[in-house]
């Protein structure tokens, strides 16, 4: 029998890269046009082979770029001498297949294919908050359905960072137990960024305050027990309420004022810009919806054929030949990637539409439930792909400029069995604060009643929600003497 103890052995594994050209391809499919024009501008300064092309219709508009027209334009590069011509057929245009074909003398099978597909799928440059969650999710818990509650509730949040589902509707639609639903919450509310996964303002700010070692201090009595006067600026009154001095109430308010109110926010990009639509949906000669994409803000490149010539020649030395395929190759996969970014983002677009049809017809109160994990299994791709697609990506619609991501939303019952978008439901809500009495608006129990008549069923606290997310107080606030 072997003595137990530490060994120390050696072993050859094989493993996944993630490439300079990898990360390029993810990047151009999530950036927005603004940002691919430094994108390849930055890439047609290092690379002299490549050249933009000024195509111009015989209307004399730019037309948009595709696949057969740059295969028009760059053929005679890969028309060149029999050794070149050789090498060059082994640089595939897709880098899918180059990669494959490196590594399948390595014993590459199909579980390995596969992995390395879902990476490319799933890999970026910079962590997305969802990506940034679930790496601490994965080390939350041990317990799988728990595990599954925290993909669900990471997947719910909004663009601020908060869950606007009730707890017990994300269980009963998800199947999932409500239990593991709390307990998921629970651990959210604890990861970072502070204040993520909170139902409202006043959980998000009791979440940091939490993790600040503040669970005991003014602040937090202040939030938990005198909301109401405190949103009215009725600071006596918490002073009273609490047994403190006012100025303890004032420094408890400078205090609440450092908290942030939009948790998500490091990880959204500023939108204080010029967004230019990259599709646009309208009306065609026989009354249906068609997408009709902008390319004008992506260039169209291909490689200059002088190269060939260079290539087929005798003077150059081995040194400059490989610079000259290698840029060569970066040049064609650099075109590859823009086509197929426009290719996926069109796709994309027509599925909105064809899923979102009620919206284009009638408005923001028609919006359907959507998910990317189905617009994915139609489009054939990894979810996180439908996700960076639609990524500061947007399209001019009869209703006004949406984001791609608008689009994606959950849903909320209504009577005849269907269901309705989140957006619709606060569409509806602000309809009904529109017509209400100032001198009596209506508390949040009566909207729940009035969205009831309307067919949508909904809770109380779901209402509340919706109503802060528009911006609207509670009925005592909105109260108005005549």
């Amino acid at each position: 029998m072997g003595n137990p103890g530490i060994n120390q052995s050696q072993k050859q594994v094989q493993g996944l890269v993630l490439t300079p050209q990898l990360r390029q391809s993810l990047r151009i499919l999530q950036v927005p046009a603004a940002e691919l024009l430094r994108e390849i501008s930055e890439e047609m300064a290092a690379n002299p082979l490549l050249e933009e092309v000024e195509p111009v219709s015989s209307e004399g508009t730019d037309a948009p770029v595709s696949s057969e027209e740059a295969e028009e334009d760059g053929p005679r590069e890969l028309s060149l001498g029999d050794d070149d011509f050789d090498a060059l057929k082994r640089m595939k245009e897709d880098w899918d297949e180059s990669y494959y074909e490196e590594i399948r003398s390595q014993g590459y099978t199909q579980e390995d294919e596969e992995r390395r597909r879902h990476m490319m799928e799933s890999a970026t440059g910079e962590a997305s908050l969802s990506e940034h969650l679930a790496d601490q999710a994965r080390t939350a818990s041990d317990d799988p359905a728990v595990q599954e509650a925290l993909k669900l509730l990471i997947a719910s949040l909004d663009e601020r960072g908060f869950v606007e589902e009730d707890l017990s509707t994300v269980a009963l639609r998800s199947g999932q137990p409500y239990d593991a639903v709390m307990t998921a919450h629970t651990l959210l509310m604890a990861f970072d960024p502070p204040g993520i996964g909170a139902r409202d303002l006043r959980e998000c700010f009791l979440a940091q305050l939490r993790q600040r070692g503040r669970g005991l201090s003014t602040a937090t009595r202040l939030i938990t027990d005198c909301w109401e006067p405190m949103m009215g600026r009725r600071l006596e009154e918490c002073a009273r309420l609490l047994d403190v001095e006012l100025d303890d109430i004032r420094e408890a308010l400078a205090e609440l004022a450092k908290l942030e109110t939009v948790p998500a926010r490091r990880f959204s990009r500023d939108d204080n810009r010029v967004v230019t639509p990259d599709a646009t949906v309208e009306l065609d000669e026989d009354g249906k919806w068609k997408v009709i994409m902008d390319d004008r803000h992506v260039p169209r490149l291909r490689l200059v054929p002088a190269y060939k010539d260079m290539l087929a020649g005798q003077a150059l030395g081995d040194k400059e030949r490989t610079y000259i395929l290698e840029r060569m190759r970066q040049g064609k996969f650099l075109i590859g990637a823009i086509e197929e970014r426009q290719r996926t983002i069109e796709k994309l677009a027509h599925i909105i539409v064809e899923r979102q049809a009620d919206f284009f017809e009638h408005g923001p109160s028609k919006l359907r439930p959507l998910t990317m994990t189905d617009v994915a299994k139609e489009m054939g791709v990894h979810e996180t792909t439908v996700g960076r697609a639609a990524a500061n990506k947007w399209m001019l619609t009869p209703h006004g400029l949406r984001e791609f991501r608008w689009f994606f939303t959950s849903g909320v019952s209504t009577s005849d069995g269907g269901t309705v978008a989140q957006e619709g439901v606060q569409e509806l809500i602000a309809d009904i604060l529109a017509r209400e009495n100032p001198a009596e608006p209506l508390a949040d129990e009566a909207i729940t009643a009035e969205l009831r008549k309307r067919g949508v069923q909904i809770a109380r606290r779901t209402v509340a929600k919706y109503r802060e997310a528009l911006g609207q107080p509670s009925a005592h606030m909105r109260r108005k003497r005549l």
